[in-house]
């Protein structure tokens, strides 16, 4: 299941303004969470996996850069 995470739920303000890559997140409860306009995709995973999750360990990232120069997918 997957679910993007809204800009009502996200706390660093830059998270609202354009840009950035998507950070798609998965879960061992099987929940996969994507985010969006994520500027610093290292730092945002780090602090993803420094902190508690009701949805359990992180089992998979993936890095994802929709920009039109540039469409590919890295697992992070």
């Amino acid at each position: 299941m997957n679910i993007k995470v809204a800009d009502e739920y996200r706390t660093n303000d830059l998270s609202l303004v354009p840009g950035g890559k998507t950070v798609s997140v998965t879960y061992s409860n099987g929940k996969t969470l994507v985010y969006d306009k994520v500027k610093s995709p290292a730092k945002y995973i780090a602090a993803l996996k420094a902190k508690a999750s009701e949805n359990g360990e992180i089992v998979d990232v993936k890095i994802l850069d929709w920009s039109e120069k540039n469409k590919k997918s890295t697992n992070g």
